[in-house]
């Protein structure tokens, strides 16, 4: 089991060395999923260790869990008992929008062309079964623009819920501009924050976050199966739950206990969760939660800006059409090239763009294709050797 992150320190060399997969592969795909530390495999292997050797694991591995939270939350600048453990990011926004009070002709505002359609399909399914109005903005140049969400906010606004990073083609959003929107009419502000979460800094209370639902398989360099559900002391006690087990209720002192047989739901975020934990998942989260802690998101995301900032520039330099928004705060750790929806999930219409995708996959290179956009997503393991084999594959496919 990890030592408690605050006594431990990591320099993004100890990083590095710690990801046999950064080694293997030029691997720039976190905007799809992390690879593990061998720290994370090491917690892994203990935990199936004792299920394989019939020991015991929820006693045993509580001390993990208590420290997952807590160091989530220092990740993010919120409190312990504001942190709720989940299946995944999908889960956590099902979870906050199924308990809102919602009455006929609410409203939730979103970015439908930019979301990730599991931000979208909960609330038409919310749409249809409470008969609110699902209010999609249209994006501005490529972004989610916090003018024209907070035009759409109005009395009836429930929800604003958007993501903290796109997952394409990759901009930041100015989440502390339109949470003001959105509280001024008491409405909750909803991130996704999925693609930012363990690299780029996050502080909660800064942004007027009131919930944040992510999953712990991409920056936080955790395994799939596992999310972390942030809801505010603000929020908490207004959410009722649409589903709710033994942990999410305060009863007896074992989790079969009854107790009195009233329902009192937990005062924290702890009542969203459901069920027995992913213990594999929370020891592996619990490992790589010690290592971004101890580097530091300000460090990780210092770094990780300079090398995106870099592989952009490089890019554009080749003649590639980079998306990058004018503004340097709205950059992310993403890098996308080509024209948003010029294609799927696997081609671009861009065959200067497939081109290089071949060549790319062909130089063991780790990236993604998303709605017609080459995408690379970079972490504290990648380093600028890796920038350099990307810019020279770039460089010979564009002859």
């Amino acid at each position: 089991m990890t030592a408690d992150s605050s006594s431990r320190k990591f320099t993004l060399a100890d990083a590095r060395a710690q990801f046999p997969g950064a080694d293997r592969w030029v691997y720039a795909n976190v905007a799809s999923k992390g690879i593990i530390s061998q720290a994370s495999r090491d917690a892994i292997d203990e935990v199936a260790d004792a299920q394989l050797n019939g020991d015991e694991i929820k006693e045993e591995y509580s001390g993990s869990l208590g420290r997952v939270r807590a160091n989530f939350a220092r990740l993010i600048g919120a409190k312990p008992h504001e942190v709720a453990v989940t299946k995944n990011v999908s889960e956590g926004l099902n979870a906050i929008g199924s308990a809102i009070d919602w009455k006929k002709d609410d409203n939730v505002v979103i970015c439908t062309e930019l979301e990730h359609p599991n931000n979208v399909y909960l609330w038409m399914n919310l749409a249809e079964k409470h008969d609110i109005e699902v209010r999609g903005v249209k994006s501005n140049d490529g972004m989610i623009d916090a003018a024209t969400v907070a035009s759409a906010v109005d009395g009836r606004t429930r929800v604003v819920s958007v993501s903290t990073v796109t997952f394409t083609p990759g901009y930041r959003t100015d989440v502390a501009a339109i949470s003001k929107a959105a509280h001024k009419v008491g409405a909750l502000m909803l991130v996704d924050a999925v693609q930012s979460a363990g690299v780029l800094s996050l502080d909660v209370e800064k942004l007027g976050i009131d919930a944040l639902a992510t999953s712990t398989s991409k920056g936080l360099l955790g395994v799939m199966g596992l999310g972390m559900l942030y809801v505010s002391d603000r929020w908490v006690e207004k959410l009722r739950p649409a589903w709710v087990a033994r942990f999410s209720v305060v009863t007896g002192k074992h989790e079969s206990d009854l107790g009195d047989g009233v329902l009192r739901l937990q005062p924290d975020a702890r009542r969203f969760e459901i069920g027995n934990y992913n213990w594999i998942g929370i020891a592996a989260l619990d490992a790589s939660l010690d290592l971004l802690l101890g580097i530091g998101p300000d460090k990780i995301e210092s770094h990780v800006m300079a090398l995106s900032n870099r592989l952009a520039g490089g890019l554009q330099q080749l003649g590639y059409p980079v998306c990058r928004p004018k503004e340097d705060w709205a950059r992310s750790h993403i890098v996308t090239i080509g024209t948003l929806g010029a294609g799927d999930a696997y081609t671009s219409d861009d065959e200067q763009l497939n081109k290089l995708s071949a060549a790319l996959k062909k130089a063991e290179v780790k990236f993604t294709v998303r709605r017609g956009l080459v995408r690379f997503g970079l972490h504290l393991y990648n380093n600028e050797a890796d920038i350099d084999k990307i810019l020279e594959i770039a460089r010979s496919a564009a002859h």
